[in-house]
């Protein structure tokens, strides 16, 4: 099989995962929205006690999901690179056409749309997650507007909106990194890429900056492993072939699951956010991992769950869902659920119940007329 063969057979699966990190970010979303339990200013440290402490804890940690995504994007954006021999199709500006045309868009109408509803339902202070977004400034607007917000107001209009700049940025140095790629190779690129964002990570962790979180300079790392996946997996080159089929990436995709299971519950919540920077690096080498793993062979039992029809579906429009699901949460809780009055774990059980299928079919719709008429019209390069 070619590996453009490979390529084409490979998107389902990425569709699947896409998925899976889309609706662990809504389930987590939906806990912070009944326990807002990140410590101030970015929550309330309200956190849940007893037996549903013990079921629910693992929601705390849907910052992971995000991790994939950048992996998935670094991946996603390599395949047509290693499918061109290695070079950026149609050029540089090309290249910023084609994303500015695919993410813009919707993030724009998704920015509207969260202005509208603080407007006119979500615009007061509830006690929720949802008041890390309010209230909107003039230079909030701003940065929102300019895509720079994850620098300056990352939490206002939209909490979920401050990835999106990151990922804008990251756009931003991806033909320099294929550059690289080309004069340097793919392990010279990568380790070069690790040894700058390492050393900054450490840096600020040394002087305990608060005004540049270490976990977020990882994010160009986990960026640059995902493409280093996607040359793992497809590149005819005969050192990748060896390493795809003779290194333990179902081992290290386990190892990496235990080990960061074992340091969140051995350290808890607060502890464990402050060294999310290593906790990160794990759930990106675990995903690493998994796109090659699952990529090995047709028959992989993990890549057939993956990419099961369920998924796929909802895969094609997780891009609407990241977007528009934080005021959608709010909404349902703040006008059905919470005025119910019942307890905390009660209105958990509810908003999961009522408010998953109710955003899952809003998030079709904004798809259908925000996202859909942008895509582009080649899979492999979305």
């Amino acid at each position: 099989m070619t590996s453009t063969e490979r390529l084409v057979k490979h998107i389902d699966f990425l569709d699947g995962l896409r998925a899976i990190a889309a609706l662990f970010v809504l389930f987590s979303h939906t806990w912070y929205q009944i326990w807002p339990a990140v410590l101030p200013p970015y929550g309330y440290g309200n956190r849940p006690t007893g037996l549903i402490l013990m079921l629910t804890s693992w929601l705390y940690y849907g910052h992971f999901a995000v991790i994939v995504f950048i992996v998935l994007s670094g991946f996603c954006l390599m395949l047509p690179v290693i499918k061109n021999n290695g070079i950026l199709r149609g050029g540089t500006l090309q290249f910023f056409k084609r994303r500015a045309k695919r993410i813009l868009p919707p993030y724009y109408f998704a920015l509207l749309f969260s202005l509208l509803l603080i407007w006119f339902f979500i615009g007061l202070k509830t006690g929720s997650q949802w008041d890390i977004s309010l209230p909107v400034t003039q230079e909030g607007l701003l940065s929102h507007l300019s895509i720079t917000q994850d620098f300056v107001t990352s939490t206002q209009i939209n909490y979920v909106f401050w990835s999106i700049a990151v990922e804008a940025q990251l756009y931003c140095f991806f033909p320099l990194l294929v550059l690289g790629w080309r004069r340097f190779g793919g392990v010279k690129t990568t380790l070069g890429a690790g040894l700058i964002i390492y050393t900054t990570i450490l840096l600020l962790e040394i002087t305990h900056s608060k005004d540049i979180p270490p976990q977020f300079v990882g994010l160009c790392f986990y960026f640059v492993l995902g493409m280093l996946a996607a040359t793992i997996v497809f590149s005819p080159e005969k050192f990748w072939y060896i390493m795809r089929q003779s290194f333990p990436w179902r081992f290290t995709v386990v190892g990496c699951i235990l080990a960061i299971i074992f340091f969140c519950y051995l350290w808890g919540f607060d502890k464990a956010e402050k060294i999310f920077s290593l906790l990160d690096t794990l759930c990106a080498l675990g995903t690493l991992s998994l796109l090659v793993d699952a990529s090995n062979s047709e028959n992989n039992t993990i890549r057939k769950i993956i990419s099961s029809k369920f998924l796929v579906f909802l895969g094609t429009f997780t891009y609407s869902l990241y977007l528009i699901h934080a005021p959608l949460l709010q909404l349902i809780w703040q006008y059905i659920v919470h005025p119910l009055n019942f307890g905390k774990g009660t209105e958990f059980v509810l908003l999961l119940l009522i408010g998953t299928p109710l955003i899952l079919i809003v998030s079709y719709i904004f798809f259908f007329y925000c996202e859909r008429p942008f895509l582009n019209m080649r899979r492999i390069t979305a």
